[in-house]
């Protein structure tokens, strides 16, 4: 006997919501980390551009990722209400 599929999956979009929210955590931080390092060694300011530049890297990725997540939870309860 075949197991019943679980109704309404859809991998292919899980999988690509969970590609997209790791590029969008990773690309900011790693791109602000690195201006950092380069302003700092430029101004030979070592640490304080990479501490403020990792700063605004987390704020781009908090707000990055609530961009995303906010219509992913409306368009999730906007289903269960129904």
């Amino acid at each position: 006997m075949s197991q019943p599929q679980p109704k309404n999956t859809n991998i292919g979009y899980v999988l690509s919501m969970a590609s997209q929210l790791g590029v969008l955590i990773a690309f900011p931080l790693v791109a602000c980390i690195l201006i950092g390092v380069v302003i700092d060694k430029r101004l030979n300011t070592f640490p304080w551009f990479l501490l403020l530049m990792v700063l605004v890297g987390i704020v781009l990725t908090v707000i990055d990722v609530y961009k995303v997540i906010i219509p992913f939870l409306e368009k999730r309860s906007g289903n269960n209400k129904k």
